[in-house]
């Protein structure tokens, strides 16, 4: 996958942008700092539906990205006008399966330089639940490879994005010693339970449940069992980290063996539920279990249950805290990088909205000498704003 140059390149100039530049982005984005953990709960969306919604409004022929993660549910789209604004966004509230009549839009909109601004601060990590982690880069990369047929405007926006987030990590030192969530919550399970030798069930083989597995098998766990919907992957994630694996339907099994169980799943309702947790803790005769949710909509119900400890996403948030103010500190860097970039991406979307009207003057000219609308020389890039 190309990614937007740091200099000024002959690509950029191949990039069409849409009349009026970042005027025509637009994004409606829902996380947990705007709705809280029960809020995005509500509103999430899983990938086969986000999908779904980038399917049908590419079918309208409206540029969009949708971006989901543990902690947010994001639509990026180019509008030609309100008529494109009104559809995206009835159509995002109709995917997110808002309860009740949907009196208002839903999610806070974001447009023009605000909605690129935004993303860049994501993939710098400024907006993430561990400040600074570098796991929202790969999750928006590939976001953007299942979200076939975005526009080239879109596309270098995203890339843009992306640029900046791996600039911000190699400029500041926000993300030296960032925990994910995945390896904040072994962390706080750690605190809890002696890992060593212990016998832990992760539920879900994709992304988070791969990371979960590799940083308890840095803990030196005695047992590890990986439970699936699909068997296959959870046999090839057990067979790289030495593990066992285990159908979906044996997680009963494990609530009644195992010292933990990490969930990280994506599923339209709670895979183990309150009655699940109260009989599991009355067969372990005053065992106790840690279960660590980091679904999204959440994969196990709450249950007072006696020897059973719940930790969601929200305690995640509280633990990693401490780590949080320290790695503050290089925010305002951060942030700064963040500002250069959109400098930077602002030019180049207003060089090439300009370009349609340039093409059209060289046609009605004949063949005269063509406007280069790149810059060769050095001193060229700098008075134009572009890059040296």
């Amino acid at each position: 996958m190309s990614e937007l140059p740091s200099h000024p390149h002959p690509c950029w100039a191949s990039c069409p942008a849409p009349p009026g530049g970042l005027a025509a982005l637009r994004a409606r984005v829902i996380t947990q700092r705007t709705v809280g953990v029960d809020g995005l709960r509500d509103l999430s969306i899983d990938c086969e539906r986000a999908l779904a919604l980038h399917a049908e409004l590419s079918a309208r022929d409206i540029e969009s990205f949708v971006l989901t993660t543990c902690n947010r549910t994001e639509l990026y789209w180019r509008s030609r006008g309100p008529g494109d604004d009104d559809t995206v966004s009835r159509r995002f509230a109709q995917a997110v399966a808002a309860a009740g009549p949907l009196t208002s839009p839903v999610g806070v909109l974001l447009t023009d330089e605000a909605a690129a601004r935004h993303l860049f601060r994501v993939c710098a990590g400024l907006d993430s639940l561990v400040l600074g982690e570098a796991e929202i880069l790969g999750q928006v990369r590939a976001a953007l490879d299942s979200c076939g047929g975005t526009g080239a405007f879109l596309r270098g926006v995203v890339q843009a994005a992306l640029r900046t987030g791996r600039m911000v990590r190699a400029e500041t030192t926000i993300g030296v010693g960032a925990m994910s969530v995945a390896s904040a919550a072994v962390h706080l399970l750690a605190r809890l339970l002696p890992l060593a030798g212990a016998r832990v069930a992760v539920v879900g083989a994709g992304d988070t449940g791969l990371k979960a597995a590799r940083h308890l098998r840095a803990r030196g766990i005695g047992t590890l069992v990986v439970a699936n919907r699909t068997l296959a992957r959870a046999e090839q994630l057990a067979h790289a980290l030495a593990g066992d694996a285990v159908a979906l339907d044996a997680v009963a099994g494990e609530l009644l063996r195992a010292d933990a169980v990490v969930c990280a799943v994506a599923a339209p309702a709670p895979l183990i539920r309150a009655v699940d947790l109260e009989r599991a803790a009355a067969a372990r005769g005053g065992r106790p279990l840690v279960v660590v949710d980091l679904s999204m909509p959440a994969a196990v119900e709450r249950a007072e249950a006696p020897g059973v400890t719940c930790i969601d996403l929200a305690a995640i948030e509280t633990q990693v805290a401490g780590e949080r103010h320290r790695r503050s500190r290089e925010v305002p860097r951060a942030e700064a990088v963040v500002a250069r970039e959109l400098t930077h991406l602002h030019t180049w979307s207003q060089r090439h909205a300009r370009r349609p009207l340039v093409a059209a003057a060289q046609r009605q000219a004949g063949p005269a000498r063509p406007v280069d609308l790149t810059l060769a020389r050095p001193e060229q890039a700098r008075a134009a704003g572009a890059r040296p």
